[in-house]
């Protein structure tokens, strides 16, 4: 007898994955998980899962076509979405973007092309081959941010404070891309950094949220690392129409008529919105805390988009990103390479009020290594709050306890600390506490 059931096939079977798997099934879906990671946990989940590298286009479109899929789904990494759009088109499914304008949301000279023509603003930067590097340099304020031009994440990114430092440092970083002759130098920009989610649905942008991407800066990294995402950003009026504006712009061009459209950028007061970089997928590691703050799900509009549009348009009609019930944050912590002796600290840091999830991505005796491949952070925490002081607090708590000890009892975990604008609304919040009462 025929399977009546919509066929889903979702490209990854990590953790990330695993409640999209269960929630297409309530919707009485049959999925099928497909990826190269044998032992991935969503695949738990599915009605069927095979064991291919999602850069294997052929035998990943004839899956398709052998098991009748109906859609394809994926997202949280940029390796997914590409490799998703060139599956889909390959075996005649619809596909979020049109193959002809993939590179312009990957290859970072195409992307400020791109930029260029819709008028969307970006830190000043340039494209220079390795043998025009010092040449660059001379048209640049530094410091500057040099990366590869089409690397994912934040592979062989580096703050560079001098045109010496950047001559010595282009080559290894090239040596991220897969065109080994060039890189990307761009200004440093200091403003308040930002995520922001929009979702198109019928060629519409809708905005789903903008959060604060804050960092700490320690002087024995090459770049200040991700250490605090909150949900939704405390600027959000300041910011969320001129940067929805540029969200239009960019999914026209692309041909986006259904799904996400992210964005990396830069604000201030004084010089306003500088875009970074765009995507076609969602932003993994922290898409949770959009459910935590508003109620709104990720998987779900993910669903709505592979099957019904008219639902995904009425979800998006409904939902408000500058009126959030509750504040969420992701804490990322990192750690420097080492053998991990001890996690008690850890343990007990990842405990107490706001905590939703806390995930440790080593045990005891296991080896630290930053390197491509290894784990992304030592740990991360999910929190949900009604105010932002009282997310600070317990920010700020966890930042001050968590430690990972190595067997001379040295710490591993790198320093995290609040942005000083947070810090000193704690102060304030904590010295009008200690006013006696007239």
């Amino acid at each position: 007898m025929h399977d009546q059931r919509k066929t889903l096939l979702i490209l990854g079977s990590m953790d990330e994955f695993a409640l999209l798997v269960q929630r297409a099934k309530e919707r009485g879906c049959r999925v099928l998980v497909a990826d190269g990671y044998e032992h991935g946990p969503a695949r738990a989940f599915a009605d069927a899962s095979f064991t291919i590298p999602v850069t294997d286009t052929e035998a990943l479109a004839n899956l398709c076509h052998d098991e009748d899929v109906d859609a394809l789904i994926t997202s949280f990494s940029d390796v997914l979405f590409e490799e998703g759009c060139r599956v889909a088109h390959a075996a005649g499914l619809p596909a979020p973007c049109s193959l002809d304008k993939l590179e312009f949301l990957r290859n970072k000279q195409l992307m400020k092309n791109m930029f260029d023509q819709l008028g969307v603003p970006y830190p000043n930067s340039c494209v220079a081959p390795l043998d025009q590097v010092e040449r660059a340099c001379e048209s640049l304020r530094f410091p500057c941010v040099i990366k590869p031009v089409d690397a994912y994440g934040s592979y062989g990114v580096r703050v560079v404070r001098t045109a010496a430092e950047a001559i010595e440092s282009a080559a290894s970083v090239a040596e991220e891309s897969r065109r080994a002759n060039s890189v990307v130098l761009e200004e440093y920009d200091d403003g308040h950094e930002f995520n922001m989610i929009t979702w198109a649905s019928h060629g519409r942008v809708f905005p789903v949220s903008v959060a604060d991407r804050e960092k700490t800066a320690c002087t024995f990294e090459d770049l200040p690392h991700v250490s605090r995402i909150v949900y939704p950003s405390r600027f959000t009026d300041e910011v969320l129409s001129d940067a929805l504006a540029y969200a239009q712009r960019i999914v026209e061009f692309a041909g986006i008529e259904h799904g996400p459209l992210c964005m990396q950028f830069f604000w201030s007061p004084d010089s306003g919105i500088h875009v970074c970089e765009v995507t076609g997928r969602v932003f993994g590691y922290e898409h949770e805390l959009l459910e935590y703050a508003s109620g709104l799900s990720v998987e779900d509009l993910l669903l709505d988009t592979a099957l019904d549009h008219d639902a995904l348009a009425r979800r998006l009609e409904a939902h408000d990103a500058r009126c959030m019930p509750n504040r969420s944050c992701g804490l990322y912590f990192h750690a420097r390479d080492g053998i991990v002796a001890s996690l008690e600290a850890a343990q007990a840091a990842l405990q107490g009020p706001c905590v939703q999830e806390a995930l440790l991505y080593y045990a005891e005796g296991q080896t630290v290594k930053n390197a491509r491949g290894g784990q992304p952070y030592a740990a991360r925490a999910f929190l949900a709050a009604k105010s932002y002081d009282e997310l600070d607090t317990a920010s700020a708590r966890m930042f001050e306890s968590f430690s990972i000890a190595d067997p001379d009892g040295k710490d591993l975990a790198v320093p995290n600390r609040l942005p000083s604008a947070c810090r000193a609304s704690q102060a304030s919040e904590t010295t009008a506490k200690e006013q006696p009462v007239s």
